[in-house]
């Protein structure tokens, strides 16, 4: 899997995967060139309203802020699809549905799949209303897609997920340290970060084996 100096968007870094072209964006997200289709994972929508319903003051920034930036990254690639990881709506479906529904509509030419996550509690008539197609797992080509890592990915060909949103702490002189998203790539399965706004982190230990491309100010870096 070598990285090569095409990039597509601003901060944006290629490479081979599996024989296939993929670009990593600083965003959180995977474009894959031969495929057309825009890769993204755990949005979680809906999270802040899902708070403000338990009492923390938090308004509706995240999701805007995220649907926003969905919006600007279609503009620019013009996807035939879009496939989301899991996760894409944080709890039971709240207001904050509503942009992202919107987005759906302005994009209707756009095929839509959702691999369902863990938080998605979507009800069908949304789903239809807003042409997404959500499955348990989905196999194209190269690669097998779910939305949590599996401890046996080795027996998916090349296994791509979410779920755990990974991070990586790296150190610097001194006690300097600094948390950053990363995509995590193993030998037979990648982790996709966080694409929302409003996420947390968790560290992870890669291997040897293993590649991290960390998104820091705007680019993808490896580490």
């Amino acid at each position: 899997m070598a990285a090569v100096n095409r990039r597509l968007s601003p901060g944006a870094l290629t490479l081979d995967c599996q024989g296939e072209s993929l670009t990593l964006l600083a965003d959180g997200a995977v474009w894959w060139e031969a495929k057309q289709t825009l890769w993204l994972s755990d949005l979680h929508l809906g999270k802040a309203a899902h708070f403000r319903k338990h009492g923390v003051p938090i308004g509706s920034e995240p999701t805007l802020e995220t649907v926003h930036r969905l919006r600007e990254q279609i503009k620019g690639f013009g996807p035939s699809r879009i496939l989301l990881l899991g996760d894409l709506f944080h709890s039971d479906i709240n207001r904050e549905w509503e942009p992202f529904a919107g987005l759906c509509a302005e994009f209707d030419g756009v095929e839509w799949v959702l691999v369902q996550g863990n938080h998605d509690m979507i009800p069908d008539v949304l789903l239809q209303e807003s042409g997404i197609e959500q499955v348990n797992r989905l196999d194209d080509g190269a690669f097998t897609f779910t939305h949590a890592p599996e401890d046996r990915a080795a027996d998916f060909g090349f296994h791509v997920c979410g779920h755990i949103h990974p991070g990586i702490r790296l150190r610097g002189a001194g006690r300097q340290g600094l948390r950053l998203r990363c995509f995590h790539f193993a030998p037979h399965q990648a982790i996709m970060p966080a694409y929302g706004a409003f996420t947390g982190m968790h560290a992870i230990s890669p291997r040897r084996s293993d590649r991290v491309f960390v998104l820091a100010e705007g680019s993808v870096l490896e580490v």
